[in-house]
């Protein structure tokens, strides 16, 4: 989708209104609600039995071609540059939004968390700085909004700027606090409307989707930010749109039936990945077996993606130079492609920046 694209000529402008259930809304069909749970549950378990933190797998990733258009007289390993600072920050943002979902479930069990308006704006700003296809600072948008589909349609979002998105935010926070729907519903819908009332100039797919991760977390359906709604949206973009508009014109069970098909097949897909994770950092360690020194410093990788002598040196009992020094030179860590002084494990860094994507069809053999 494109904000604020030129209207072909001849193209109907659809609006698109925001999405306003009622608090006990069931959006999701029973039978997807109970297999997306399932699939979280095993999610889950892989999780507490594979990693030592819950949010390892939370790594964003930005396409290239989405900067091309403002990037064009720019060389590129600044490009490069630019768009691994953005992930970064964005990274950054979605811990920090997890870790004040935690935060506010501690201080107050038994209510819903929900980022109030102006801590949404806040995450916002953060999610888009310094992304070079995002001109201009973050926070609610100052102007009308149209999307333009791939086929040309084109949809005003019916929110105004100004006091009538205001509105609409604090609506947005108002329903998310007091809802009674149950929890996959909740975060199904909860994105839903964020995506309708479309607050944001840019970003706003990004933002309800971690708002979408943060609800499932604080509903205890995942302990962490584990799931890659972004590869998954990126693959099913006219399906996740069509969901969309369907939500907006009162079609809530299509757009619920979407969302659990989305956390479905992304929670396999993570589970699958966070086990693969595992058996090669066992398999390193296996390497290992007459220097426990040096295969404990590879169970760190549990928590971290990379580590280094700074980061080891309060977590080891003896000074971890020499320890990476010897599992440098057996090949089994490597400097980090763009982390100073930082050491990984290739393969499994390869499988934590692996994104989401649908998995090819079985090839069917003719019979002879």
């Amino acid at each position: 989708m494109v904000l604020n694209a030129p209207r072909p000529s001849g193209t109907a402008v659809r609006r698109v209104s925001p999405v306003v259930p009622p608090l006990d809304t069931e959006a999701v069909p029973r039978a997807e609600r109970d297999e997306a749970v399932a699939a979280l549950a095993e999610l889950s378990d892989a999780a507490g039995r594979h990693l030592d933190n819950p949010d390892l797998f939370h790594r964003p990733r930005f396409r290239t071609a989405v900067h091309s258009r403002h990037l064009a007289r720019t060389p590129d390993r600044l490009v490069t540059g630019r768009i691994a600072a953005a992930a970064e920050r964005r990274a950054e943002a979605g811990l920090l939004a997890a870790a004040s979902t935690r935060a506010e479930i501690a201080e107050r069990p038994g209510r819903r968390p929900c980022f109030t308006p102006a801590a949404l704006s806040e995450l916002h700003t953060l999610i888009v700085a310094d992304d070079p296809s995002i001109p201009g600072p973050g926070g609610l948008r100052r102007s009308a909004a149209r999307i333009t589909w791939d086929d040309g349609q084109v949809y005003a979002v019916a929110v105004a700027p100004g006091r009538e998105l205001r509105d609409h935010v604090e609506r947005w926070y108002r329903w998310a606090v007091r809802t009674t729907a149950p929890s996959m519903d909740a975060a199904a819908l909860s994105m839903a409307r964020l995506l309708t009332v479309h607050p944001f100039a840019d970003g706003n797919g990004r933002t309800a989707r971690l708002l979408a991760q943060c609800d499932l977390l604080a509903a205890g359906l995942m302990p962490g930010l584990l799931l890659d709604l972004d590869g998954w949206v990126h693959a099913h973009r006219r399906a996740h749109d069509q969901a969309l508009v369907a939500a907006a014109e009162g079609r809530w069970a299509q757009w619920g039936s979407l969302f659990a098909r989305a956390v479905t097949e992304t929670a396999r897909h993570r589970t699958a990945t966070i086990t693969r994770y595992s058996a090669l950092l066992g398999e390193a360690a296996a390497q290992l077996t007459d220097d426990p020194a040096a295969a404990a410093v590879l169970t760190h990788l549990r928590s971290s993606p990379a580590v280094s002598a700074d980061w080891l040196r309060d977590r080891l009992t003896r000074p971890p130079e020499p320890v990476l020094s010897r599992l440098t030179a057996k090949g089994l860590l490597s400097p980090h492609p763009r982390l100073p002084r930082a050491l990984v494990h290739p393969p499994s860094l390869a499988v934590l920046d692996e994104p989401w994507a649908p998995r090819a069809p079985a090839l069917r053999r003719s019979p002879s």
